[in-house]
């Protein structure tokens, strides 16, 4: 039997067409591009620093880490009597008016321009959240389907992506890739479609349910006092970074500070599985201290910044490594899913280590010119190493991070569940790109046009993207159950959201 038939027989042809729409109209092409551009959005509109476009993109992500309350109004407030189209069809509305901004009014600073990108995050945040809840559901109902959906799923994206990538770079080389922001709202819009047919597959809260659902509050209020003290500390760090957009070190101490509150009370709240794999995930992003500003700009410096250096543009960093590695994450897919789909969480996770590590020894090897020395090309060394294991970690890391997490996600929860555990995760990147940015400063680097540093980088790239990564490794023993990926996990009968009845 071929993997679509497999695929339609399990899941129906109507939900293949709602999870297309969503992850590669709307998160592959629309949310790709958003992102894609915020480097040259950074460079030659707005004319920032690294850090300051670091900074950007950690207030952007904001949308991604308060998916636990958006879950908790999912499951508990239907509208129009459903618990998700109504939300999708909001979150839309929002999304296309941030893009619709974006493209339209004349943005100089930086902070301003993570508000309408944020707003434009939140409509793909919220659409994947209760797209996840529903394939989570379906995913529990069917366990032996292992990856099936998740392989799916990120296939779209792949497609989406690469179809972005082959717009983005030529353009963002010749024109302000402002102009790009307005052909996004009809993909913003699209999702809107296939859910006003009902292909999302909801069946209608009956009429004496259509009001709050009060019950939900008084079974879970442990999950649901945690996401929203989760959507207070992620609001009130994406407002402390607008405010005081240029405090680094106060941006991370507060983000340190709410990640500690917020896993200390994960494990008072929270059932000991559901935190330790929590805490995992979470502590999986924030070693994996992220560098982006710094690297995005050294790999693109004109020769008066890094003499020497790559000097790649956007067409390249942008278009052809992203073809490159959606073409390298497919294969990576396809072989998760014909041979990794059976193994244990904890080897698998030691693979998306491993291969982070190993991408970052690329980096290492272009950073210290040693590519050159052996007679290898910039282009033809990154593209050979960082394009093509970048996406595979991707898969590695990501796939069974879905997988676990849907089968954590107790029935007649699954928005919320999931929301909190992905909310946590997506916190994780946000902690760990306020870190990057504070120790990028702190080490002397500086990425702007008329004053660059990058003496100190090598190191930095060493201890933050090939040492401490490492540290996830043995976590897995303590936070990771020594189960397969097409393994039950949970017992629907015995588990309890409640930390006081369970074991």
């Amino acid at each position: 039997e071929g993997y679509m038939r497999r695929f339609f027989n399990n899941f129906g042809w109507r939900f293949a067409i709602q999870i297309s729409v969503m992850y590669m109209l709307v998160k592959g092409i629309m949310h790709a591009t958003i992102h894609m551009t915020q480097l040259p959005f950074c460079k030659k509109t707005l004319h920032v620093d690294g850090s300051d476009c670091q900074t950007m993109g950690a207030i952007a992500a904001t949308p991604w880490a308060i998916k636990g309350i958006l879950g908790v109004l999912s499951d508990t407030v239907p509208i129009v009597g459903y618990h998700k189209s109504g939300y999708i069809f909001i979150a839309a509305g929002i999304g296309t008016l941030a893009i619709l901004a974006l493209a339209v009014l004349p943005i100089e600073s930086a902070s301003v321009a993570a508000i309408f990108f944020a707003a434009a995050n939140f409509e793909t945040s919220v659409g994947d959240l209760l797209h996840e809840g529903k394939y989570a559901e379906l995913m529990q109902s069917k366990p032996k389907t292992g990856s099936t959906m998740v392989t799916y799923v990120w296939g779209n994206i792949k497609v989406g992506s690469v179809i972005a990538a082959c717009v983005v770079g030529p353009v963002a080389d010749a024109y302000n890739p402002k102009v790009l922001y307005g052909f996004m709202i009809p993909f913003a819009l699209s999702i809107v479609v296939p859910t006003a047919l009902g292909f999302l597959s909801e069946e209608k809260v009956p009429d004496e349910q259509a009001g709050v659902q009060w019950a939900i509050f008084e079974r879970h209020p442990y999950l649901i006092a945690l996401c929203s003290v989760m959507a207070i500390c992620a609001i009130c760090n994406a407002l402390l970074g607008i405010l005081f957009f240029h405090e680094k070190l106060l941006q991370m101490i507060f983000a340190l500070s709410a990640s500690l509150l917020l896993a200390v009370l994960a494990f008072l709240w929270l059932p000991r599985m559901l935190a330790c794999c929590n805490l995992y995930m979470f502590m999986a992003h924030v070693l994996y201290i992220n560098l982006s500003g710094a690297l995005d700009y050294w790999y693109t410096a004109d020769p008066d910044c890094v003499p020497g250096g790559p000097n790649f543009d956007y067409t390249y960093y942008i278009t052809y490594t992203t073809i490159v590695g959606a073409v390298s994450g497919l294969v990576g897919i396809s072989v998760f899913q014909h041979y990794l789909s059976g193994w244990s969480f904890r080897p698998l996770f030691w693979i998306g280590t491993i291969l982070g590590v190993i991408g970052a020894t690329f980096d290492l090897f272009i950073i210290y010119r040693l590519n050159l020395k052996v007679g290898i090309p910039d282009e033809w060394f990154y593209v050979s190493g960082n394009a093509v294991l970048r996406p595979i970690l991707g898969a590695a890391a990501h796939m069974p991070a879905i997988v676990l997490t849907s089968k954590l996600v107790p029935k007649g929860l699954e928005s919320t569940t999931y929301a909190l555990l992905a909310g946590f995760q997506n916190f994780g990147s946000v902690v760990s790109s306020q870190i990057g940015v504070f120790v990028t400063k702190a080490v002397g680097i500086k990425t702007s046009d008329g004053e660059c540093n990058f003496d100190n980088f090598a190191t930095l790239v060493l201890i933050a993207h090939c040492l401490l990564p490492l540290l996830a490794i043995p976590l897995t023993f303590v936070l990771i159950p020594d189960k397969r990926m097409t393994d039950v996990i949970l017992d629907a009968e015995k588990y309890n959201l409640d930390p006081a009845d369970s074991s």
